[in-house]
């Protein structure tokens, strides 16, 4: 039997650097939300604070979400045991386009908010522009992670598959062949 490092994707399995990347993706993107959300709900004095939040967490995630983002693209997606082609390429679709939204809002945050410090008529269109990026994105994200939480659901309480365990745990070897 061939022993294979648990840190790095196999063939059946994510591996700890792809499971550590999405959980800290995750978070992230969790916390950035609900402060990006709360920035207009806020007194008109403290909108500029809770700005500068969302940007000074913007800007310590921005490396691990990059990170992330290339992770993903350079590592193939494993064919979890139990897993249909269909669903698998589905799944991938939807990881990549989870990816492109990130991407944009990395591109777009900190355009938005270096063309405001810049504050010229330019450089406030420009921002104006970029803010439409980074909402969209934002909103497009938020859509495509709610399909990806009803796709694991799914397969949590429908499957008999290892999908939403390898999320958490690489396979060990030996696990699940017989």
């Amino acid at each position: 039997m061939t022993k294979h490092n648990s840190l790095y994707d196999q063939a059946d399995s994510f591996g700890w650097i792809s499971i550590g990347l999405h959980w800290a993706t995750t978070i992230a993107v969790l916390v950035l939300w609900f402060v990006g959300q709360s920035i207009l709900s806020q007194a008109v004095d403290e909108i500029d604070a809770r700005r500068s939040l969302h940007i000074t967490i913007g800007l310590i995630v921005w490396l691990p979400i990059a990170a992330r983002i290339v992770w993903r693209l350079r590592t193939k997606h494993p064919q979890l045991r139990g897993q249909t082609t269909w669903v698998r390429n589905t799944a991938r679709a939807a990881h990549y386009l989870m990816l492109a939204a990130l991407s944009v809002m990395l591109v777009s945050g900190p355009t938005m908010a270096w063309m405001r410090y810049f504050s010229s008529p330019e450089g406030a269109s420009t921002a104006d522009i970029a803010f439409v990026f980074h909402s969209t994105a934002a909103m497009i994200l938020a859509g495509l992670v709610s399909i990806h939480i009803l796709g694991a659901l799914k397969h949590l309480m429908f499957h008999d598959d290892e999908t939403v365990a390898r999320i958490f745990v690489p396979r060990r070897d030996g696990e699940g062949s017989s």
